[in-house]
Parts: C-alpha cells; structure tokens; sequence
C-alpha cells in the first residue's frame, strides 16, 4: 500500500475505535432506560393479574365498607339521635300539661330520643323506678341495633385478608405449574407472576386495615351518643311528679284529666343537671 494512502486508512481506523464503543454505551443506556417504561403496568392490569374473581371480592368488600362507614357517622350525628324538633315538642306538651300529646309526640317519630322517650312514658304511671328501668332498656336495645350494623366491619377487616391471602396461594400454584411444565427457562418471568398474585394480599390489607380502624372509631361515636341521648331524657324524666301520676296509662287513655303542668328544665341547665347524675 502507497504511503500516502496509508494515512488516512490509520485515522480512519482511530476514529472508529474511539467512536463504536460511545455508540455502543449510548445505545446500552437507551435500551435499559426503554425496557422499564415496556415492563410497567396499570393498576387495572395488575389487578387483572392477579385474578379478577379474588379482587372482584375485595372490591364488593371495600363498597360495603365504605357504605357502612357513612351510615354509621350519618345515624351517630347528635341532631340525628336528638332531633331539636322532636326534643322541643315533647317539652312544649309537658309544660301545657299534655303527657298524652307528649307520648304521642314521642311514638310518632322514629330517632333514639324519640324511641326512649316512648318506652319511659308507658312506664310513667308505675312509678320513678320503672322508669329509669324502661329508660336503661330502650338505651341498650338502640346500643344493640348500632353493633350490630358496625359489627360487620371488623368481619370485613377478619375476612379480607383471608380472600387477598387465597387468591395469592391460587395464583402461586399456577406460577408454579407453569414452571414445572416449561422449566426454569426464565426466573424473571417467574419473580414477575409471584409480584402479581401478592397484590391480592395486599388489597386485602388495604381493605383491612381502614375497617378495623374505622369500625373503633364508630363504636365510640355511638357509646358518646348514647350518652347525649341518655341525659337529654334525664333532663326530663327525672323532673317528673310521679306522685301525681301513679296508676297513668298513657298508651291507653284518651284523655288524662287534673294532671300537674311540667316545666322541664331548659336544655342549657338540663345537659348540666344530667352530666351530675350517675349513668345508668
């Protein structure tokens, strides 16, 4: 080869060996950049993943949670439990005279106040005792009602992550069935399906976790309800002249003649006499 050709071929030698491995890097750190942006999936894909009938369940389980929730913070509301209207009716009938008006007032509404201060008023003519005795009863028997309601989401919080737990264990055994047949061809693939299925434990877990929460948070709101509610009719039961209403029946006489006008504390100085008596 001429001299003067070889000069040129060197250079051009040189600058491929300093360009073809910057390219090669460049185009290195261009797929590894690519290749997590085509790995990533939705939530909704991952869901599907991990098996629709399993999270379908955990879906149901969480709208019933959240509907729960809502209905025991609306039916523990204290304007809810102690209807202002309902509370200043009664008090108007008794402080005219009217117990029979006052009970009626009581049965026509369907609030906790309104419910205890019926079941207090068709003990009125037995006396103080079986007053107090009607008044314990009808508290616990609405205390009953409101467990009852919120005790289903501490059996959503139980049962939860034993569905999320049950649909990772089936999809762990289908990971696994298709390893036997195919081999370890890829351990990739495999730690791939394994994240999949545990994202049903872990929908189980946030379905869990909020409703043994919130199931804590509406017990107490019904046990400090119950309580607004229990002196809210103190104050008027325990101002009553049940001496002169010995042997009433309210629930059955038409009319009650000659019996004493009732003026009831008002509400200000009644929740004040109320939080000194002993509760029941």
């Amino acid at each position: 080869m001429k001299p003067l050709l070889r000069i040129p071929l060197l250079a051009l030698g040189a600058l491929a060996a300093t360009a073809l491995p910057a390219f090669a890097q460049a185009a290195a750190e261009t797929a590894q950049a690519a290749a997590p942006v085509a790995a990533q999936k939705t939530l909704w894909d991952k869901i599907m993943l991990a098996g629709p009938f399993f999270m379908g369940l955990l879906f149901l389980a969480s709208t019933l949670m959240v509907w729960l929730v809502i209905d025991g913070f609306l039916r523990t509301r204290r304007a809810k439990l102690v209807p202002p209207a309902v509370e200043q009716s009664i008090r108007e009938h008794l402080v005219s005279g009217d117990y029979v008006g006052a009970h009626a007032a009581a049965s026509a509404d369907t609030s906790v106040f309104a419910q205890v201060c019926a079941g207090a008023f068709s003990k009125i003519g037995l006396g103080k005792d079986p007053v107090d005795d009607a008044i314990f009863d009808e508290i616990e028997r609405e205390r009953g009602v409101f467990n009852s309601r919120v005790s289903y989401l501490s059996v959503i919080g139980v049962i939860t992550p034993m569905i999320g737990l049950t649909g990772t264990v089936f999809g762990m055994i289908q990971a696994f069935e298709t390893l036997g047949s195919s081999g370890v061809g890829d351990p990739a693939k495999l730690s791939e399906a394994i994240g999949h299925v545990l994202v049903c434990t872990g929908g189980g877990l946030v379905v869990a976790i909020p409703a043994f929460a919130l199931y804590y948070v509406l017990r107490n709101r019904i046990t400090i309800g119950l309580r607004h509610v229990q002196s809210r009719v103190n104050a008027i039961f325990h101002h009553l002249p049940y001496d002169h209403l010995a042997g009433v029946r309210l629930e059955t006489d038409a009319f009650v003649p000659a019996l004493p006008v009732f003026a009831p504390p008002e509400p200000a100085a009644a929740h004040a006499q109320a939080a000194a008596q002993p509760a029941l």
